[in-house]
């Protein structure tokens, strides 16, 4: 197939080029083979079978290989696949191309000299030497002036090529995604070994580097590991990944997750993180570090903006939903949290951290019975036995809440690992707050990523005129 225009992108097949006003962008050979073959086809549904019988002409490959060229082609057009221009993927069926296409203008043929050019020109003096002086030095400037622009047009839009991860080397990435992203305990650990198996399958592999970043700042906020000890190694990883490709939307939002947990950087984290957005409007980590940013700022309508992008890039994940509903408590916006639990339990009934949720929100709200009632609900999914929750009942019962959480303290959160911010959050739920003020100046020595909230917990709205609260939360950055 020759040179054809579809959309904004010329595309030169024989060299493996897209072009789009100043910008070109290499792919490929295969990308470039399955893109020739669906614009071929465009409008039509084109099976994977035959993909794979064409473009690889019968050899066995995997979905996965198919798959992330499709996905290499996506990101090398600024395609996306729940909102495509180009490449829209057909459920359980193929591919279709539905750009318009349209031939490409042949480039010009070098200039033939006529029968009519042969002939003599009439005789002409020829001009003084000064005025050809000067005409051949105004061609000169010109010719300079022409390439300082083309310089300088390079090098503010640089030629990119995406990389494209090894099939084996994308899937590892792809599990430690999901591990990582149920934020449990031992899915950390299982996370990091994804990402490590990915960079050791693929080096050059920026959203692996990314990926292991995220991981070591969930081990610090989980309390698995100290920040002081991630805070290095989720740096490293993320600016590794800069390294590797400046415009890598997946290392940015790395950096602004670190920039944001570590440090409380606000405004630096939010410049990586508008940076990660303007790469890859469809990066749904970009956009849940934005919803935290937004949220510990008190910018509850952007975080919940945000929130709801990344509800929208993966819409059957319960934390989505989940994290959506917190950041509406955070705004006091109780009832539209409810809906979204309710929408996450359609998915899930059994969803541990969907009842926990829904339980904090009505805590947060000032319903205790109806949160109680929750949170039983949630241990009672997670397999604790009848008479542990009888006795639970029986403590909710005389005390209320505040004896359910001394309860919860005295056996040291059941044995999991529990910052020194949600240590504090239960002890003013105790009502011990000189312990609860102790709590947050060691979370603000060891800069706990918790701490970010500092000023919007609702636990701590009974602490703000205290002055010992009030030095620790102006610490922690506003900007």
């Amino acid at each position: 197939m020759e040179g054809f225009i579809s959309g904004e992108w010329t595309v030169s097949p024989t060299r493996n080029l897209l072009a789009r006003g100043g910008e070109e962008v290499r792919v490929e050979p295969r990308v470039m083979d399955v893109l020739v073959h669906l614009a071929g086809r465009a409008g039509e549904v084109v099976s994977k079978e035959e993909l794979v019988e064409r473009v690889w002409e019968g050899r066995y490959v995997s979905d996965d290989v198919l798959t992330v060229t499709v996905y290499a082609l996506r990101k090398a057009l600024g395609d996306e696949a729940r909102r495509p221009r180009y490449v829209e993927t057909v459920s359980r069926r193929g591919y279709r191309w539905i750009a318009p296409v349209e031939p490409a203008e042949p480039e010009p043929a070098p200039l033939q000299t006529t029968p009519l050019q042969t002939a003599p020109p009439p005789v002409e003096a020829p001009p003084p030497r000064r005025a050809a002086g000067r005409q051949a030095a105004v061609a000169a400037t010109v010719v300079l002036a022409l390439f300082a622009v083309g310089a300088a047009w390079m090098l503010r839009f640089p030629l990119r090529r995406p990389h494209i991860p090894t099939p084996q080397a994308h899937e590892a990435y792809v599990k430690g995604r999901h591990l990582l992203d149920q934020r449990l305990l031992p899915s950390l650990e299982q996370a990091r070994e994804q990402f490590d198996r990915a960079i050791a399958l693929d080096p050059q592999y920026p959203a692996a580097r990314a990926g292991m970043a995220d991981t070591y700042s969930a081990m610090a906020d989980f309390g698995v590991a100290s920040p002081a000890e991630m805070r290095p190694q989720a740096m490293k990883e993320a600016r590794r990944a800069l390294e590797l490709d400046p415009q890598s939307a997946e290392g940015h939002a790395a950096l602004g997750r670190a920039q944001f947990l570590f440090d409380w950087d606000f405004a630096a984290a939010e410049r990586s993180l508008k940076r990660s957005i303007s790469l890859d409007d469809d990066y749904m980590p970009a956009y849940q570090t934005m919803a935290w940013l937004q949220s510990a700022r008190g910018h509850h309508d952007e975080a919940i903006a945000a929130a709801r992008r990344a509800l929208q890039l993966d819409p059957v994940n319960i934390a989505r939903y989940t994290e959506l509903a917190w950041v509406l408590s955070l705004g006091r916006r109780y009832d539209d949290a409810l809906r979204e639990i309710d929408r996450a339990l359609l998915i899930d009934p059994k969803s541990f951290s969907a009842h926990l949720a829904r339980g904090w929100t009505h805590e947060t709200a000032g319903q205790p019975d109806a949160a109680f009632a929750e949170y039983l609900e949630a241990f009672r999914l997670r397999g604790i036995p009848e008479d542990r929750l009888r006795r639970l009942e029986a403590i909710y019962r005389a005390e209320g809440l505040r004896g359910y959480y001394r309860r919860w303290l005295s056996q040291r959160g059941g044995g999991m690992p529990m910052s020194n911010t949600w240590r504090a959050q239960l002890y003013v739920r105790t009502g011990d707050l000189n312990l609860a003020l102790d709590s947050l100046e060691h979370a603000y020595q060891k800069r706990e990523g918790a701490l970010a909230w500092v000023n919007v917990e609702p636990s701590f709205r009974v602490l703000r005129s205290n002055a010992r609260f009030q030095q620790i939360a102006a610490r922690v950055g506003r900007n």
